[in-house]
């Protein structure tokens, strides 16, 4: 079976400091343009505008924690086969054996623009995700699958391949679809 790889999604938490200077930059585009219209002074509603271009720059600044513009890595990769995980960075890789995991949890729920039954909501296709333990070590990785052909791919090779394999292995912990 051809072996594919997904991007993976990162979901990048800011520092105390970086969150701070958000709340100080929200406090500054704001308070003044409450207080512009309780008091009738258009002057100080510009401050919304000022405030949002350097809420901008900001988010450049932090490389984008605090608006989902560089969500999904397009130089880092995970696939899977019936020996692990592989994790591609560039020019280095990372094999995890599925011997020597513990707890997997796999949840491959959607790809982008597909639906569930329930929500007319589309996905964005990087609600996917592995998460498992590697010598007391706990690894979770988020990926993205671009559509429903590769969707269907990664189901059948985790039905027909892998989760056999976990099975026989016991590490298994989760799994859903």
């Amino acid at each position: 079976m051809n072996q594919q790889k997904f991007s993976i999604a990162i979901y990048q938490k800011p520092t105390i400091t970086e969150a701070f200077f958000a709340i100080l930059l929200m406090l500054i585009i704001f308070v003044p343009f409450i207080y512009g219209v309780n008091t009738k002074q258009p002057i100080y509603c510009l401050s919304v505008i000022v405030g949002l271009i350097g809420f901008g720059i900001f988010n450049s600044i932090t490389k984008g924690k605090f608006l989902p513009s560089g969500i999904i890595q397009k130089d880092t990769y995970i696939s899977f086969s019936e020996n692990g995980i592989e994790i591609n960075e560039g020019q280095e890789s990372t094999l995890y054996q599925w011997s020597n995991l513990e707890e997997i949890e796999i949840n491959i729920f959607a790809y982008s623009g597909g639906s569930s039954r329930n929500s007319r909501t589309p996905y964005n296709g990087f609600e996917n995700s592995i998460n498992f333990i590697e010598n007391g070590e706990k690894f979770k990785y988020r990926f993205y699958i671009e559509n429903v052909h590769q969707f269907e791919l990664l189901k059948e090779q985790f039905d027909k391949i892998i989760l056999p394999l976990l099975n026989q292995y016991q590490n298994l912990k989760e799994e859903s679809y």
